[in-house]
């Protein structure tokens, strides 16, 4: 998931059956800065990352190998994504906090989107975000190192969290309990794993059982 236009990003979060009605969602967070060059192999940015929202506390955590990296991507995506999902008012979180009010050239930008007031299409209810309280906590996660295992920690650490959020982890805090399930070494272990998973995919959809995952 990147930063794509309003319309195209509600087609997407209907046609994966996104709902608040979920504990946790996950997104992966690219930096590409064209997002009509996914699609065209030219460019697909440099970096990936996980987003994950919460529906209990209605708020978006950051999980990024190379902390930081991905922070406005991260929290472009978020404000997007609150056309869809509810978001909490401004509280206290043990991460650290980042509000597009403090990210100038943003929410510049933010306010300009928001004063233009654009219709929603025939077809879909697309609702144009104009909120200012959208925030984003960076959360402690084990760092990669090397220029190369972004995606794969991406992986690594929503699958930890998936595996123990149920147990009662939190995700404001769960730095101790991440670095014992991601590092370099289980970076290299799912890599393997990778095509692996991607082939019992496709023999799911070719079976007609779907192929979620």
């Amino acid at each position: 998931v990147c930063t794509a236009d309003h319309e195209d990003l509600f087609d997407t979060l209907n046609g994966k059956d996104v709902s608040p009605k979920k504990k946790l969602l996950f997104f992966p967070v690219n930096d590409a800065s064209d997002t009509s060059m996914l699609y065209s192999g030219r460019s697909q940015g440099n970096h990936w990352s996980l987003l994950v929202y919460n529906s209990d506390t209605k708020r978006f955590y950051s999980f990024d190998s190379s902390m930081g990296s991905n922070y406005r991507p991260a929290l472009r995506l978020a404000q997007q994504l609150s056309c869809v999902l509810p978001v909490g008012e401004e509280g206290d979180s043990d991460g650290r906090n980042h509000s597009n009010k403090n990210n100038n050239n943003d929410n510049d930008n933010d306010d300009r989107e928001g004063k233009k007031q654009e219709k929603p299409s025939e077809k879909k209810p697309v609702v144009v975000v104009k909120s200012t309280k959208v925030k984003v906590t960076e959360v402690k996660c084990p760092q990669q190192n090397n220029g190369y295992d972004c995606g794969v920690y991406l992986l690594a650490h929503a699958k930890a969290i998936a595996e123990s959020y149920p147990k009662g982890m939190k995700l404001e805090s769960c730095f101790e309990h991440l670095s014992k399930h991601v590092d370099a070494k289980s970076a290299t272990a799912m890599r393997k794993q990778i095509p692996k998973w991607i082939k019992e995919v496709e023999s799911s959809a070719r079976s007609g059982d779907g192929g979620s995952t």
